[in-house]
């Protein structure tokens, strides 16, 4: 019994101190959550920043679901462990109940037992008592009968001498007459004696019945006892076999916050590097920004630079070919005019000397300044043809210029539609990038605020379960000082129990000896008859003596010799009665030793 109820004691403090042990690495994990909390976010939110950092097209799927997804598995264990504290205080808390209510039982089978026992001692000091008082008025009374019996006896020899100094008349008779009354006293102090002895033996008895009854009960009871003991054997084995369960369970569930730990640890880290490879593309992204603006700023400056040169030169010449232009629309109006103006002077000429058309000598003797007019024509025909060459030339250039004007102007539309179209792209990333790292900035604002949320529920849940703890480890306490004040009236009870044993075997030590006083007993009863009988076949003789000495009186003379033997009679019947007397005294003494044995059997048993 007391080995189960160490047991449940070690298991008890096992249980508080796993329990303690929980709360300390509880608040650990809150510790490290409290400092890493900025740099815990979800296992799909790193998956997604990793694959987008690490990709060429990036996708836009919602992140804020991987979060989730992460956070509700930690909730849900978090509550199937505070679910399972919860039961297993709830277990605890029955167990306690049902040892309490245990313990009330055995409280009041102890009270029952203790109330029995008081009884019982009170029974025994009762009976005790009472035997000490027969015992003792045993003792007076056959003090009293021996002395009776000695003053009897030392009468005898003066009665003697009265009858052989005096006259041998009625005087004698009536000193025989006394002493027979007084053997009759002691003889009927002796019978009540033996009657009251038999009531104490029946008392004894009855005494003896009562306890022996107790005693089955008692054995009754403690055998109820050892049910209830071994059906809290089993329950303290079920209960140690749940709280193994209940170990297993918490270091499954410690090995599980170990690797959250390190996962969290993992996350950290590769949150802290994806932040790190954010900035490093944020910079770049400025720098090249800063480099396409700085770019666009350039190109244009050059290619306004350049189109203002080229539109000035191209005016220049423009203005030099408009000048050439005019001068020679001028010189081909005067060189017309001039050919108009000679033309119509040869017509005029030839039609009024047409007879002088076929000689030369005549015509150039009647037109002298025709050959002037002719080489000042082929000079004008020839810059004519200079100035149209010219004009070609310079319209094939203005063609080519403007050609060259237009190529470039294309290949610029192009270079710029290529930049415009690169910077748009870039915008357009640069955009995407912005609002991709926007929208990480939400997660991430969302899974602190959802971590920070979590991390309250967990601290409020954390400080419901300590306080629930602390409340289990007082109702432990306080079940463990119950123990300890059950323990020792348990204690109490097995001493009281060891002395109950000590007092039955006195009891059955007492029995036999009660069985032996009451044969020695029934002995003296017979011997206390035969006594009787004598002393009643004394009396009859005494009485048939007494007649004859009232008829020997009167005729005192003839019945001398008679007398005398009478006497002599007397004298044996005396002897006899002494010697009976004597046997009585010796019984008495043997009554008296033996009540002194129940007397020293008795007191131990009084002393336990």
């Amino acid at each position: 019994m007391w080995s189960t109820i160490a047991n449940l004691k070690e298991n008890l403090n096992k249980m508080a101190q796993d329990v303690h042990d929980e709360d300390d690495e509880d608040e650990e994990f809150e510790i490290y959550a409290s400092l890493n909390g900025a740099q815990a976010s979800s296992i799909s939110d790193r998956r997604n920043s990793h694959s987008f950092a690490h990709s060429k097209s990036p996708s836009r799927s919602p992140i804020p679901n991987g979060i989730d997804s992460f956070i509700n598995p930690e909730i849900e264990q978090y509550k199937a462990d505070i679910k399972r504290l919860q039961e297993s205080e709830a277990e605890i808390k029955a167990l306690s109940v049902n040892y309490a209510a245990l313990l009330k039982e055995k409280e009041d089978h102890i009270s029952r037992l203790s109330k029995e026992n008081g009884s019982l001692k009170q029974n025994l000091d009762s009976t005790t008592a009472s035997l000490n008082a027969s015992r003792n008025e045993n003792h007076k009374a056959a003090a009293n009968g021996i002395n009776v019996l000695k003053g009897s006896g030392s009468q005898s020899p003066n009665r003697q001498q009265k009858l052989t100094s005096q006259t041998k008349t009625g005087y004698s008779g009536h000193q025989k007459q006394n002493g027979g009354f007084f053997t009759q006293d002691g003889i009927s102090n002796g019978v009540a004696q033996l009657s009251d002895m038999q009531g104490n033996e029946r008392e004894l008895a009855d005494l003896l019945e009562e306890k022996n009854r107790s005693q089955t009960a008692v054995l009754a009871e403690m055998k109820q006892l050892r049910m209830e003991l071994e059906k809290e054997r089993n329950q303290s084995g079920n209960v140690h076999r749940k709280l193994q369960e209940q170990q297993k369970l918490n270091e499954a569930i410690q090995e599980e916050l170990k690797f959250l730990k390190l996962d969290r640890e993992k996350t950290s880290i590769e949150i802290s590097k994806i932040s790190n490879v954010l900035k490093e593309k944020m910079s770049e992204i400025n720098r090249l920004q800063m480099e396409l603006n700085r770019r666009e700023d350039e190109n244009a400056d050059d290619v306004a630079g350049s189109l203002k040169r080229l539109i000035a030169t191209l005016e220049k010449e423009n203005s030099s070919l408009k000048i050439e232009k005019d001068e020679l629309e001028v010189a081909l109006k005067a060189s017309r005019t001039a050919t108009e103006r000679n033309s119509l002077d040869a017509s005029e000429s030839l039609n009024k000397h047409p007879t002088h058309l076929n000689e030369p000598v005549d015509s150039s003797e009647s037109f002298p300044g025709k050959e002037e007019m002719e080489k000042s024509l082929q000079k004008f025909d020839k810059d004519l043809k200079e100035m149209r060459l010219e004009r070609d030339k310079a319209l094939q250039e203005l063609s080519r210029l403007k050609q060259h004007l237009l190529e470039k102007e294309s290949e610029e539309s192009e270079k710029m539609d290529e930049d415009s179209k690169v910077i748009e792209e870039l915008r357009e990333s640069n955009e995407y990038r912005r609002a991709q790292i926007l929208h990480l900035e939400k997660a991430l604002k969302q899974a602190i605020a959802k971590q920070d949320e979590v991390k309250m529920i967990n601290n409020n849940e954390f400080q419901k379960s300590k306080e629930l703890i602390d409340d289990l480890n007082k109702r432990l306490e306080s079940c463990m000082n119950t123990i300890d004040a059950k323990n020792v009236e348990l204690l109490n009870l097995q001493t009281a129990l060891g002395q109950y044993y000590a007092e039955i075997e006195a009891k059955e030590h007492l029995e036999g000896d009660l069985a032996r006083a009451r044969e020695e007993l029934a002995k003296l009863y017979q011997l206390l008859q035969d006594a009787d009988h004598q002393a009643e076949a004394s009396k009859r003789e005494k009485e048939e003596i007494l007649s004859k000495l009232s008829q020997a009186e009167k005729i005192v003379v003839d019945w001398k010799n008679r007398v005398n033997k009478l006497e002599e009679d007397n004298a044996k019947l005396r002897r006899a009665v002494e010697q009976s007397m004597t046997r009585l005294n010796r019984m008495s003494i043997d009554s008296d030793y033996l009540v002194d044995r129940l007397v020293c059997f008795s007191w131990p048993s009084i002393g336990f």
